[in-house]
């Protein structure tokens, strides 16, 4: 295990977006991370924008990470194909104004020394590497995960793999599809194997088709049984705290030191019945899932699945609807594994500085009934919405509620903006800006040719040295130029 450095809290680990289909948003501050909606369909497999795209795009911008003003330089190439496509990235953020506690051991005086202390992190210069497609025969990625859903999405939903903008996570997604029978495999981060977050596995079988054959008609290739076994190796079950102050101990590399880790395991088996196909796609599922750890852990899932896909035009409309109730025991939590997890493992609810995992362990609720409901629709090329809600009975604060918006397409700007809260109670709290908020609002305004504006506030969690390591909604901000040229 590292040693410890001085007792303090988690360093700048915070909510970057959620990563979701078209990516509703970026950061100058995170370039590195900067996710296009090409990139994103890759590591869902489902294409709703151009699959031909070659982009070449830089940045000059300045913000703040906490109370640290950064200049920030990068340059990136996305060249992405149906079948294949990789992605490469130069970022620097240089350190203009440095606050207390001081960085003195920044590369060169300037460059961000957290941006570079650990070997991965010289890897992100290559984003993401891909070759196939996730609906055909073979499918392998590596690098930067985004948006990945594996199944019915009731382990693992929209899960990203970079939200600790200290630490560049190299994830491996791969699927193989051989007549009735799939696969798919996936690895959180292979760099650092002791720590990966997220392994695990999905086997699945067309029943119908694998005792018919040829004669399997309409059932053949539309009734899906999967099962599925994802993991977290290392969770984190206790974190090591000062005995004075009783705050959070950080190792060296500016993470928290865990005191006890378990294996977490969440087993899973599901069915799913494709009853119309395009342009209306209606599938009813059935997911049972089981957690280690805890003393229950099951979790029930019974939902449809509606996705409406129409040529307009010069684009196509494309609404996609998942309707879902859930009978879930007192520690069961489903998905587990979602677009915040690289902060919930460390501490869920909010200020209770206790992991994710210990939280349900120790928890002593009855068992629940639940609801979950998401919806994304729009013009991919000119614009898309999107929401989340999920709560659950009981009387407790425990719903969460995500929305999002991307206007790619405007002549005069192009906007992203995203609202995440959780800790929902009842209707009137659905809509306040606290610590148990996050805010992103992007504005990308043309000023010559291919160059452009690029203004960007977000309010976003981060730990609060004062209050013992717990989260807090701090409020950031990025101004700069940059450009973008598709070749």
């Amino acid at each position: 295990m590292t040693s410890p450095r001085n007792p303090v809290t988690f360093s700048a680990m915070r909510l970057l977006r959620a990563a979701t289909l078209g990516t509703l948003l970026s950061s100058s501050a995170a370039f590195a991370q900067e996710t296009t909606p090409s990139v994103a369909d890759a590591a869902t497999g489902t294409p709703i924008g151009p699959t031909d795209r070659k982009n070449l795009s830089g940045q000059l911008g300045f913000g703040a990470i906490g109370e640290d003003v950064f200049a920030t330089l990068g340059l990136r190439f996305n060249f992405d194909q149906e079948m294949w496509g990789f992605g490469v990235a130069v970022p620097l953020r240089i350190r203009l104004i440095d606050q207390d506690p001081q960085n003195d051991d920044d590369v060169g005086g300037l460059l961000r020394k957290e941006d570079w202390d650990e070997f991965s992190d010289f890897l992100k210069i290559i984003r993401y590497v891909y070759v196939g497609n996730k609906n055909e025969l073979f499918y392998a990625r590596i690098g930067e995960l985004s948006g990945l859903t594996i199944g019915h999405g009731t382990i693992v939903n929209d899960y990203y793999n970079g939200f600790d903008i200290d630490r560049w996570r190299i994830g491996t997604n791969l699927a193989l599809n051989i007549g009735a029978f799939g696969a798919e495999v996936v690895v959180g981060d292979i760099a650092h194997l002791s720590d990966p977050a997220l392994v695990g596995a999905r086997a699945t079988v067309k029943p119908v088709m694998l005792a018919l054959g040829d004669d399997a008609g309409f059932f053949g290739d539309r009734l899906v049984v999967g099962v599925s076994a994802m993991s977290d190796p290392t969770v984190p079950y206790e974190l090591r705290k000062d005995a004075t102050s009783g705050n959070i101990v950080l190792d060296d590399a500016q993470h928290p030191v865990v005191e006890v880790d378990r294996t977490l395991v969440i087993a899973g088996v599901d069915v799913g019945l494709r009853l119309l196909d395009k342009p209306l796609t209606i599938t009813p599922y059935v997911d049972l899932n089981k957690m280690s750890v805890v003393d229950h852990g099951w979790g029930l899932h019974i939902g449809v699945m509606w996705e409406l896909d129409v040529p307009v035009g010069i684009d196509h409309l494309i609404a996609n609807v998942r309707t879902e109730y859930r009978r879930v025991s007192g520690d069961y939590l489903g998905p587990y594994f979602d677009v915040a997890y690289e902060i919930e493992r460390y501490e869920l609810p909010a200020g209770s500085q206790s992991p994710k995992v210990r939280t349900l362990a120790d928890g002593s609720l009855p068992g629940r009934n639940g609801y979950y409901f998401s919806i994304m629709s729009g013009l991919p090329a000119w614009a898309l919405v999107r929401g989340e809600f999920i709560d659950y009975d009981g009387g407790l604060n425990d719903g969460s509620l995500r929305l999002g918006l991307d206007v790619p397409a405007l002549e005069v700007f192009k906007l992203s903006a995203f609202y995440y809260r959780v800790g929902i109670g009842s209707a009137s709290d659905l809509f306040k800006l606290d610590d148990r908020s996050a805010v992103i609002a992007k504005a990308s305004i043309p000023v010559y040719y291919v160059f452009s504006l690029e203004l960007q506030f977000r309010r976003l969690w981060k730990a609060d040295p004062n209050e013992g390591g717990s989260y807090r909604a701090v409020d950031d901000w990025s101004v700069g130029v940059g450009f973008s040229l598709d070749l």
